[in-house]
């Protein structure tokens, strides 16, 4: 009798891996034929006041949950028409501009949620860009998800950091520069949004929240210089982790920065000599412990706009939207104030918390616990401008301007 009842089973398992395959298969295909095609046709215009030409612009067209990918060249008119398979679709576009006085501006945009359905009249879309500038610092590197421990065969992820690096060819100051992660601290899923849209709709809102702590450099405005081409580690926990974990790193260097205050991380390990402090200015919530995603972090630098600490937390600090937990509770940075950020997915699925400005894409590594880290990829143009200082990509768009390591840069260093 079980035996009758798998067999069944067998073959409408085998049925459906047919017919599923087959949907991939034709979903996959070019659809050129009018027949089976949707069209959308995508127009892009630049924010008021910039009047630099929209032609020539690649256009995106992504549907996540199958996978598909569609790109589509815009006009003298900024128009783009793409031929896509029916789905749920993300626009997204990017172009940047320098002007006379050498200012880089970046100009990034996306449009979501647009559909295409088999058999209706063209799609029409609008991307308004919008533009930001190039930051003097950048973040250069982000090793969050940790690695395999050999010893105890488990993974190990205390030896998360960060890097800084002056891309510029003129000195930047640390002084009053803030760090913090985003919230939530792990990428949405399965189409889930962030707490933080504005009412009523599936739109970020215009100030990105920091949550649970915000870091600072100390210094009174030109205490902690970085040259051109210089470059500053920061590390959640700033020991030699190398000596209990072959697979990591020695973060306990003299000159590297700990993310750590001996009364609101008591659950970080004391820096070793020689490591220098960052300045805990906000806390909410009981953790002990800053927390970084080990496989979805967001993670961005900032200025306080020229308030001062206390100013700026009294004017940003907000509940969540969704709960009156005080751990849940941000600060809201102004995505004008923001220098850089980078998103991070666990899988291209993930939903969005950081508006185009802010970094237009996002960077994946394979999984945690492996090892792996993300590091900005050299500009090699403007590396040979700058005679021999290496520039790194900023586009404002970690797709683009980041890649996957097998190891972090620090490890056996």
């Amino acid at each position: 009798m079980k035996r009758k009842k798998i067999l069944p089973f067998i073959a409408f398992l085998c049925s459906t891996m047919v017919f599923v395959s087959c949907m991939n298969d034709l979903k996959s295909d070019e659809f050129t034929d009018s027949a089976i095609s949707e069209e959308i046709t995508v127009s892009v215009s630049m924010p008021e006041g910039y009047h630099y030409p929209v032609s020539g612009l690649t256009v995106t067209l992504t549907d996540n949950a199958a996978g598909l990918t569609y790109t589509g060249i815009t006009n003298e008119q900024g128009i783009a028409e793409i031929k896509v398979a029916p789905g749920f679709y993300t626009a997204m576009t990017e172009t940047s501009f320098r002007d006379s006085g050498g200012i880089l501006y970046l100009f990034n945009g996306q449009q979501s949620g647009i559909e295409a359905i088999k058999g209706s009249t063209k799609k029409e879309v609008k991307i308004g860009l919008l533009a930001s500038k190039s930051s003097q610092i950048v973040i250069k590197e982000f090793y969050y998800g940790g690695c395999f421990n050999s010893v105890t065969n488990k993974a190990y992820s205390n030896d998360q950091y960060i890097i800084l690096y002056n891309n510029s060819d003129q000195p930047a100051f640390l002084d009053s520069l803030c760090l913090g992660v985003v919230y939530p601290y792990n990428a949405p899923i399965n189409g889930k949004l962030s707490d933080w849209v504005k009412p009523g709709t599936s739109e970020l809102r215009d100030s990105i929240p920091a949550a649970s702590m915000v870091w600072m450099f100390p210094g009174t405005g030109q205490d902690n210089i970085l040259g051109p081409g210089e470059e500053v580690v920061l590390a959640k926990n700033a020991i030699d982790h190398s000596k209990s974990v072959p697979e990591s790193v020695n973060l306990g260097k003299p000159g590297y920065w700990a993310i750590y205050d001996p009364i609101m991380t008591k659950g970080h390990s004391t820096p070793e000599a020689g490591v220098k402090l960052l300045q805990g200015i906000w806390k909410t919530g009981p953790a002990t412990s800053y927390v970084v995603s080990i496989v979805s972090p967001g993670f961005f630098i900032f200025t306080l706009g020229n308030k001062s600490v206390e100013q700026f937390i009294l004017d940003n600090f907000a509940f969540n939207p969704n709960s009156t937990n005080l751990s849940l509770a941000c600060l809201l940075v102004d995505k004008n104030l923001i220098l850089d950020g980078v998103e991070c997915f666990r899988d291209q699925t993930d939903t969005k918390r950081f508006m185009s400005e802010i970094d237009n894409g996002f960077a994946i590594t394979p999984g945690s616990g492996q090892g792996y880290s993300i590091h900005r990829k050299i500009d090699s143009e403007e590396t040979a401008k700058a005679g021999g200082r290496i520039v790194y990509m900023d586009t404002n768009n970690s797709s683009n301007d980041f890649e996957v390591l097998d190891h972090p840069t620090l490890y056996n260093k």
